[in-house]
């Protein structure tokens, strides 16, 4: 699509609004107008008192455009109101244009909860923060009470926390199978040939990261072990693994310590046993869904039976927590067979439950089928999510964290449930980016995070190689660095000025 801005309005910010009503555009410079080719323009003026902003929607012989101007006050600094007179402007044109308001009204970020959080810590108040969000941000009042909601939840959990904590996560980048709707790359055979070799340079630099971490002091408050699918391993290496985790920090002083199980088919009572000895809290036991013909379509090599086998041995196994994922809007799903996933698994009483919102990636299979493409319906997702909500809430389970991803269904949410005194920590943290998360293995992103006396924030991100051979053939570079490349020790302490 092209995209005009004529005064001053970030362009990446104008990408974002023009996103929400056309899901995967592209923006190329050499774009070409066409009637096949939507256009949207922005004009905006700095007045002495706000911001005026003119928004156009055109798509062939159609046209809709808005206007709006935001004064300035003492409630938005001066970039928001920039912000929100062109969001506005686009909001109300995107209404004439397509006949509906998004249920996140001009949100565009990852973490619609974020200005809900400002707004309670500045002291709105609940109803008031709710009714800023629906006025000023067009949010749907069902959206605004949610992302007050789990905002509310998220500075209770982490009005007390300590400064000087941090987490760590460890990334297996191997799948058993790849899922017809991931993008991911580890599910080949050649990619798991390599799992003995990754894994005996992950223990070097999982102690590589807890010395780091030692030596400036801080204390590991959450382990999170994430993937890929970290069961893809077999016992004897998910011993190797825990004992190294083990060996770096007393986990039985952590607060938390998740693996992701994921898959039921990866999922035996021994890798249970092995889990709990090492410390294991919590564990994913994730089944998407519970409609056999949709596991199918997605290419899940398992069945709704086992699932809950594997449920049972995680119960069995004492770990504390359990966690579920399922999966809202996938191909050949509807509010039916959903609900009916959503129930049984309900009648687990998990302590957390997951539900995420179908996220369509171009390099998934999906995308690349000989048949006719995939075309979610977004209705049906959206009474889904508005079901899941209604029902978990009315089974005590309160929403603690939730994000957006881009090309989601209908630009709908993820919403992570947990029963009170169960919520997954790791998760707050690593979205809300409350404090320093150190990674280890490929793919793995540390994320580094500073307050100064102002509480302004400062970070830093120190990104793995992303693939396991580009890890396996990178890895001295990583642990010992070279002129060129400081090791991740230095970047580390140069961030902290150590």
């Amino acid at each position: 699509m092209i995209l005009n801005i004529e005064g001053n309005l970030n362009r990446y910010y104008a990408q974002t609004l023009c996103l929400i009503y056309f899901p995967g555009a592209k923006f190329a410079e050499d774009e070409v107008e066409s009637e096949n080719v939507p256009v949207v323009d922005f004009v905006v003026v700095d007045k002495e008192d706000g911001i005026f902003s003119h928004a156009a929607i055109r798509l062939g012989d159609k046209k809709c455009e808005a206007e709006c101007f935001v004064p300035f006050s003492e409630i938005f600094p001066k970039e928001r109101v920039r912000k929100m007179a062109s969001g506005h402007a686009m909001t109300i044109a995107a209404k004439e244009f397509f006949g509906y308001i998004s249920p996140w009204g001009l949100l565009t970020g990852v973490r619609p909860a974020k200005v809900a959080a400002q707004y309670l810590e500045d002291g709105f108040g609940v109803m008031k923060t709710r009714k800023l969000l629906a006025t000023e941000y067009f949010l749907n009042p069902k959206k605004a009470f949610l992302a007050t909601q789990v905002a509310q939840t998220e500075l209770k959990l982490t009005k007390n926390m300590d400064k000087n904590d941090c987490s760590v996560y460890i990334s297996i980048p191997f799948c058993p199978t790849r899922c017809a709707y991931c993008s991911f790359v580890s599910a080949s055979q050649k990619m798991l040939s390599m799992l003995d070799d990754y894994l005996t340079l992950l223990v070097k630099d999982i102690k590589n990261v807890f010395a780091t971490v030692k030596a400036l002091g801080k204390r590991v408050a959450t382990v999170y072990i994430g993937g890929g699918t970290p069961t893809t391993l077999n016992a004897r290496q998910l011993k190797k693994l825990l004992s190294a985790v083990a060996s770096c920090t007393d986990v039985a002083l952590l607060d938390e310590f998740t693996l992701e199980a994921g898959r039921p088919d990866t999922i035996t009572e021994e890798k249970m046993r092995i889990a709990k000895e090492y410390g294991v809290t919590r564990v994913s036991v994730n089944p998407q869904t519970l409609a056999d013909n949709v596991l199918e379509n997605i290419g899940r090599r398992h069945t709704a039976d086992d699932f809950f086998k594997a449920y049972e041995i995680a119960k069995r196994s004492g770990i504390r927590d359990i966690n579920t994922d399922l999966i809202v809007g996938l191909p050949g799903d509807n509010f039916k067979k959903f609900s009916s996933s959503l129930e049984r698994i309900m009648a687990l009483e998990p302590s957390n439950i997951t539900v995420h919102t179908f996220c369509f990636k171009r390099a998934a299979a999906l995308s690349k089928s000989d048949g006719e493409p995939f075309v979610p319906d977004v209705p049906s997702a959206a009474k889904c999510i508005q079901y899941s909500q209604l029902m978990l809430a009315n089974a005590s389970y309160k929403p603690y964290y939730m994000y957006r991803q881009k090309n989601a269904v209908g630009n709908l949410e993820n919403v992570g449930f947990a029963k009170a005194g169960s919520e997954c920590m790791y998760n707050i943290y690593m979205m809300e980016e409350l404090h320093s998360i150190f990674g280890a293995g490929a793919g793995a992103v540390t994320k580094l995070v500073e307050f100064d006396e102002n509480g302004e924030r400062r970070m830093k991100r120190i990104f793995a190689p992303k693939y396991p051979y580009e890890y396996l053939r990178d890895f001295d570079k990583i642990v010992k660095g070279n002129e060129e490349n400081p090791s991740y020790k230095q970047k580390v302490f140069e961030f902290f000025g150590r």
